[in-house]
Order: C-alpha cells, then structure tokens, then sequence
C-alpha cells in the first residue's frame, strides 16, 4: 500500500528580486548613457580671436572638424543638406544666430563655401567661433 508523501514540496523561484535588480541596472545605464551624451562634443581646434562669444543655447551651430567633416548642431550632415537644415531652422526661430565652428586647419575655401551655403538658407547673421586668445596685447 502507498502512503501519501504530506512533507514532499515542490522547488519554486521567486523572481521578483531578480527583477528589480534588472529594472535598476536598466535605470542606471539609461540614466549613464544619457549624462554621456550630453558631455560628448565634436572635437574643433578654433583659431584664437579677441571678441566676444555669443550665448550658445540660442544659436544653430554649424561645425567644419579637421577631417573636413560637417556638423550640424552636432549631428553628422550632408554639405547638400545645410541650406534646407538652415532654413528649417530658422522657421522656428527667424532670430536664430547661425555660428560657425571651423578648425583652425581646415582650408579657407572650405569655410567660405559653407558660409555661402548658409546664406542660400537665410541666415542674416553667421559668426565666426573662436577661442579667446591668452596674450593681452594692449
């Protein structure tokens, strides 16, 4: 005769801790990788001038790095694409400051094209960034 085993359990997982260690992982390097972004910029050597800066947060940036690279609000761009990304833009905010970022070795000619391409999308007002320079020449 068989008796019924009353002690005999069955083995079972509580996954709720493994859980929330997975949700804070997750929190944790999407909270990283957003702090990430925001510090990342494109690398530009500007050249040196005197005048002064402009406020950035208002501005469209546009920037030539030294591999001859086009930036557009720091997002890679086709050179074709600046005038409509330039004016599309300036549709939002017909104030806008369009400042341009070139490496100190990049050809002027480079420059002067993407300035030209710049004014073909409205622009009215395109500065030159530069670093401050450290003489003080006086």
């Amino acid at each position: 005769m068989k008796f019924p085993h009353p002690n005999k359990k069955s083995a079972s997982f509580d996954l709720t801790p493994l859980i929330d260690v997975v949700f804070l992982l997750l929190i944790f390097f999407m909270l990283t990788t957003t702090f990430l972004n925001l510090e990342s910029r494109i690398k530009v050597n500007l050249p040196t001038g005197d005048f002064a800066a402009a406020e950035p947060s208002k501005n469209i940036t546009v920037t030539i790095a030294e591999n001859n690279t086009i930036y557009f609000n720091g997002r890679l761009i086709d050179p074709l694409k600046i005038t409509e990304n330039v004016a599309t833009e300036l549709k939002k905010d017909p104030e806008g400051l369009v400042v341009l970022e070139a490496d100190q070795n990049v050809l002027h000619g480079k420059v002067v094209r993407v300035m030209d391409l710049i004014k073909k999308g409205g622009a009215d007002k395109i500065a030159i960034a530069t670093k401050p320079s450290t003489e003080s020449s006086k």
